[in-house]
């Protein structure tokens, strides 16, 4: 079990897109995790460019704007109970001991 999960809302806690005076605004659900490479994509963060040519696929082609590649080690999971990023911890819970994920911060559930 991963401690970050597709959907996920994360807060940028270092790095190029982390912010000082308003940490809160640096917030956005995670839509790909590449393990791998150790990176996450979350959404609104850390926009590129990119140069789109014309094709019958895309007919207008342009500069897009795409959500970037983030560090996995530079965000944390926003806890929905406390509204603060938060470590993340692991329990066996109910009869079947199905593990879960709970804020450390709080102690609630996270899924």
């Amino acid at each position: 079990m991963q401690k970050l999960k597709v959907g996920d809302t994360v807060q940028v806690m270092a790095g190029a897109e982390a912010s000082e005076k308003n940490p809160a605004s640096k917030r956005g659900k995670i839509l790909k995790i590449d393990r791998e490479s150790e990176r996450v994509t979350v959404e609104g963060l850390r926009l590129v460019k990119r140069h789109m040519k014309k094709t019958p696929q895309s007919p207008e082609g342009g500069i897009v704007e795409k959500p970037g590649t983030i560090a996995l080690a530079n965000v944390q999971v926003v806890c929905a109970k406390c509204d603060k990023p938060t470590r993340v911890g692991f329990r066996t819970e109910g009869e079947g001991g199905k593990k879960k994920r709970f804020c450390k911060n709080c102690d609630a559930l996270i899924d």
